[in-house]
């Protein structure tokens, strides 16, 4: 807390005098808060470019290798009997596919119980296929409907139901996979008898009925036979593409190039063009009648960065035929707004009749003379590098003149403290002071005006 003086004895106003001069102690320190104000929007700024440079380069690094931009489609002529979709890694092609049978799960149902008949007390051993088998604890006083409950409480890879004809219920199993190694096993440990008109072990005890065989799929793809799958999704058999199995018969599958990917990322990568365009000139503009300017009109690192961006953006691409060697080649053009936009028939057409060059005027990664989206995202990648790129020298910059003038303020803040303790303590010690002489100005008064009354009266 500050010291009040007051001016009680000299009769200034000290507090005020001392407060005019700290204002005037203020002004160096509001100057360079000034100064740090400044730089702190600019480094806001280059915060900005920065963001609009990463959606340059990320949708560069979108068209920069082959699988980024080539998708392929694949159609069925029957989709009643399958379905079909292709991954990138896949080939044009067309393919006669049969289906012969379709994968199959294991069902098998018990014998009647009555609903509240205890099925007998001992313990379940069930498996699926190759998996291990799961024990299931059966209580003496369980119903078939508590066994179907344990069963789907355990992890058995099987579906358990009951299914009830108005009399008896009945448990249903039915496995959760397909393929004919998926084969529901089931056996049991009694500790009462009935508990073993549940069991079914294939080819050996099968109390339980099977009403469907757990199967492969079987398909025949361009005359090659017997191509059996465990479940009805198929993926590995025409390279990138995977087909659905619904049911039985022939039908062709086609596998063509879709262009629809490469468009998208084209344009996107436009888009982010002119996004860095429009911030880049917002920061640099400069209105003629309102002098007002942008962030930072007149910085060689932004008008550096623009020019490098601009011309990769118009250099060619050699080792390609002259009528595919730049970006206006493609259908790329700028319009009356002046950005830049996709001509899609002269894109499409391009695709159709040159599509290998197309492709390499983007992803060519030849020294030298690589593609496009290889050389503009390289480009962008070493203006943003946090070690050494255009960027990241100059906020480092900026960021030194406001640690600097930081450590500054400080330093006067701290002097004003001090200076402020000073004047108090100076205008403080004037006032006792002066306070002293006053009283002995007053003592001497008085007795001065003793001796003059004492001479009177003589």
């Amino acid at each position: 807390m500050s010291i009040s003086v007051g001016g009680l004895v000299s009769g200034m106003d000290t507090d005020k005098i001392i407060s005019q001069l700290q204002a005037l102690q203020q002004k160096p320190i509001t100057k360079l808060q000034t100064q740090e104000a400044a730089y702190q929007v600019k480094l806001t700024a280059y915060s900005s470019l920065q963001g609009s440079l990463k959606d340059v380069k990320n949708a560069a690094r979108n068209l920069d290798t082959v699988s980024d931009i080539t998708s392929y489609a694949a159609t069925s002529s029957n989709t009643s009997l399958l379905t079909a979709s292709a991954e990138r890694t896949a080939v044009a092609g067309s393919y006669s596919v049969t289906v012969n049978s379709l994968a199959a799960v294991h069902k098998l149902t018990s014998t009647g119980f009555s609903p509240t008949e205890a099925v007998g007390e001992g313990t379940i051993h069930l498996k699926m296929g190759s998996s291990a088998a799961v024990d299931i604890s059966v209580g003496a006083s369980s119903t078939i409907s508590d066994v179907a409950k344990s069963i789907n409480a355990a992890d058995t890879g099987i579906y358990a139901s009951v299914i009830n004809d108005g009399t008896n219920s009945f448990l249903s199993l039915t496995g959760k996979q397909t393929g004919a190694d998926n084969v529901i096993n089931l056996t049991a440990t009694e500790d009462s008898t009935g508990l073993s008109r549940l069991v079914y072990d294939a080819g050996s005890t099968e109390s339980m009925v099977q009403l469907q065989g757990a199967a492969n799929a079987d398909i025949t793809v361009d005359g090659v036979t017997s191509i059996s799958r465990a479940s009805n999704t198929v993926s590995d058999v025409i390279g990138g593409v995977s087909l659905k199995l619904k049911d039985l018969g022939t039908t062709t599958v086609e596998v063509e190039r879709n262009d629809e990917l490469f468009s998208t990322r084209l344009n996107a990568f436009l888009d982010a063009y002119n996004g860095l365009m429009d911030s880049l000139n917002n920061l640099q503009s400069y209105d003629k009648q309102t002098k007002a300017t942008g962030t930072l009109f007149g910085d060689s690192t932004t008008r550096r960065i623009q020019s490098e961006v601009q011309n990769l953006l118009s250099n060619s691409v050699s080792g390609l035929p002259a009528t595919l060697s730049h970006l206006t080649d493609l259908g790329v053009s700028t319009n009356a707004a002046g950005k830049l936009e996709l001509d899609s028939s002269v894109f499409s057409t391009q695709l159709k009749d040159n599509f290998d060059d197309v492709v390499k005027f983007f992803t060519k990664t030849d020294t030298g003379t690589e593609g496009f989206a290889v050389r503009m995202a390289t480009s962008v990648e070493k203006i943003l590098d946090i070690q050494g790129g255009t960027l990241a020298a100059r906020t480092k910059g900026i960021q030194g003149s406001i640690d600097g003038l930081d450590k500054q303020i400080l330093t006067l803040n701290s002097r004003m403290t001090i200076s402020e303790t000073r004047l108090r303590t100076q205008f403080s010690s004037l006032e006792v002071l002066l306070g002293q002489y006053q009283n002995t100005s007053n003592s001497l008064t008085s007795n001065l005006d003793a001796l003059q009354s004492g001479w009177g009266t003589k």
